[in-house]
């Protein structure tokens, strides 16, 4: 018996935390699963079983379509360019000590800022009369008249890009630092002593030494912004039209504007399943990638 336990001590001393991931992660999905085979109302929950009625009005649905169009764009575009730019700045900054340190803090404020705070300051930024951007282009004679940037169907979602870029580029930044300086000294000294310049340090030591790492960061970064939300929420509801409705945003709509709760659970489980296939492409490109780096 005690031979036992120690050999299973591990999976016990675990198993209360399976057990609460388990409570806290399937069971809200059977409800979610059940309440979409439902017409369910927000205040008549699980009414007349409609089995997959709901998922085939999703694949005929337009307008949910097109939430996802406006969700994969917004999310590979942020995702890229604040890969690239934490990446740039990183790799700027690495030898950076005392200078790194304090930007390292400084660079953590904007993750500290909740996002509803964020929505409104970059409001106040883009507005038509007052904004900071329209005061600035008006006072360089860029503009004669006043940019409605989130009333614009063209600019609202670059302006939506661009404040996120600001609010997370920090986060990708402090993740490609520490990939950057955990990256080992041997091959720079061998490099060094072999006269190799900077730029062949980075096209054949940094680079494939820290790739592996970024596309985590990536990664990391492109399923969570998947989930946006704050910012569409604020900025624009969606709007102008439906040029900015991300697919978050338009499940709280149809659960609770219009109170249809048992078509957003089916269409929370159709995003849910296109993110996991989106997730599975992705890690499989990336270990295709890595093997590829390491072969070469």
């Amino acid at each position: 018996m005690r031979a036992f336990l120690e050999k299973r001590s591990p999976f016990l001393m675990v198993l209360p935390t399976l057990i609460i991931l388990i409570f806290f992660s399937l069971i809200p999905l059977f409800y979610v699963i059940g309440l979409s085979l439902t017409d369910s109302t927000l205040a008549r929950p699980f009414r007349d079983f409609i089995w997959f009625e709901n998922y085939k009005r999703a694949l005929t649905d337009e307008v949910f379509g097109s939430s996802i169009v406006n969700t994969l764009i917004f999310a590979f575009g942020v995702t890229t360019i604040e890969t690239l730019l934490g990446f740039i700045v990183a790799l700027a900054l690495r030898g950076e000590l005392r200078a790194g340190r304090f930007l390292r803090t400084l660079a953590l404020l904007p993750l500290f800022t909740p996002p509803v705070a964020v929505a409104w300051i970059w409001q106040l930024i883009y507005a038509p009369v007052s904004g900071l951007f329209n005061h600035y282009l008006r006072q360089w004679g860029l503009i004669e008249h006043s940019i409605a940037f989130l009333g614009n169907p063209k600019l609202a979602m670059p302006a939506i890009i661009l404040a996120d870029v600001w609010q997370w580029t920090p986060f990708t930044f402090i993740l490609c630092l520490a990939a950057l300086q955990s990256l080992p000294t041997e091959p720079y000294e061998a490099a060094a002593v072999d006269g190799a310049s900077s730029w062949q340090v980075f096209r054949r030591i940094t680079l494939p030494l820290v790739t592996p790492s970024v596309i985590v960061v990536f990664l990391f970064r492109f399923l969570i912004a998947l989930k946006v939300f704050d910012l569409v929420f604020i900025l624009t509801y969606g709007g102008p039209g439906s040029a900015t409705q991300v697919v978050s945003f338009y499940i709280y709509k149809i659960g609770f504007t219009m109170f249809k709760s048992g078509y957003a659970a089916a269409l929370s489980i159709l995003v849910l399943l296109l993110v996991s296939v989106i997730a599975t492409l992705m890690t499989t490109s990336r270990d295709l990638l890595l093997r590829k780096i390491q072969s070469e």
